[in-house]
């Protein structure tokens, strides 16, 4: 008998080979939708439709340290395939402000959509290692109306008790884009989802892709950290009969990732004039695989996500890791 799943993901070139039937899961059935991941996470965190998803990892840890939450009955699988490059390549700056990068931003003022979105997590990551600029060292805004938070729906978006500075933008006044063109705030980071921001006269982006590389580039050299932004995760029921489903499904989806990546170096002589020598660049600083997925590749850089989330007075004690994933694919 086969099983059908409703799978809600963003769209990923990772995917494909999964989405066109190159790659098939023993006796499941996968039926497809597509969200903005904004979108897609509080749709889950709302209805709870789909039995396998992406979902922002950070959210994730939160809603395993909340009992409120345990009804939502799920696991994770350790599929990463995203990394927050976009949300990292919206930063834009006041041109008064005084800020061009990252390293300016202790005592600024500093807009995001989501606090708790995992992107701004790994922004705080960067900014304490690579800066040591602390969470608190920062005012931090907001941006998404309370309707489109995930931190509104994870009750953390009231002040955290650790003494960061957190204001909600809920009464619809003002918007992130429109403070940071008056100058209300110093910096922002932009999203299609509720809260965009763009350039003009008085603002600037400050991300370009290499000044990204070169931040990346310094994470992984100084802590030997490289971002993970979303999880794949799955309702426990599918794996109480049947616990192998996972390990099925996370071999699937690695598959999937390793025959993208051939499809990407073969049609690369479409457009590469040296196509060996743009991968093996990028390879020179993150390795052959830019997205490792499995626990044995992950785990520090999971903890750090874990860590940060306590620093920033999200979570109240760091969880053990493995117990986030579902048991069968914890030797992964």
């Amino acid at each position: 008998m086969t099983a059908t799943l409703r799978v809600g993901f963003s769209p990923n070139p990772r995917l494909q080979p999964l989405i066109d039937g190159e790659v098939s899961i023993p006796g499941i059935e996968l039926i497809w939708e597509f969200f903005n991941p904004g979108e897609l996470f509080l749709k889950q965190l709302r209805e709870n439709v789909f039995d396998l998803f992406e979902f922002s990892l950070a959210d994730f840890i939160v809603t395993r340290s909340r009992p409120q939450f345990a009804d939502l009955g799920w696991d994770a699988i350790p599929i990463f395939l995203s990394k927050p490059i976009g949300p990292l390549m919206s930063l834009h700056g006041n041109v008064r402000s005084g800020v061009r990068s990252l390293a300016d931003l202790a005592g600024k003022r500093l807009g995001v959509p989501d606090y708790g979105m995992t992107a701004a997590v790994w922004t705080r990551i960067m900014l304490r290692v690579l800066y040591g600029i602390q969470p608190q060292d920062v005012t931090w805004y907001n941006g998404r109306p309370p309707s489109q938070r995930h931190g509104r729906l994870l009750d953390i978006d009231s002040q955290p008790a650790n003494g960061v500075r957190l204001i909600n933008l809920d009464d619809g006044s003002s918007t992130l884009g429109e403070m940071l063109e008056c100058g209300e705030i110093d910096a922002a980071f932009g999203s299609a989802f509720g809260a965009p921001v763009a350039e003009s006269e008085n603002v600037r982006c400050l991300a370009t892709s290499d000044s990204l590389l070169e931040l990346l580039s310094r994470l992984q050299a100084r802590a030997n950290l490289t971002p993970i932004n979303h999880t794949l995760a799955i309702k426990r029921r599918w794996l109480l009969d049947e616990p192998d489903v996972a390990m099925s499904i996370y071999q699937a989806f690695n598959t999937s990732k390793r025959i993208a990546y051939e499809r990407a170096r073969g049609a690369a002589t479409a457009y590469f004039l040296f196509p060996q020598e743009a991968f093996a660049a990028q390879a020179a600083t993150f390795g052959d695989d830019p997205y490792p997925c499995g626990l044995a590749n992950t785990r520090p850089i999971l903890e750090t996500v874990a860590e940060q989330l306590c620093l920033d007075g999200l979570i109240p004690a760091v969880p053990d890791v493995d117990d986030l994933f579902a048991a069968a694919v914890r030797a992964t």
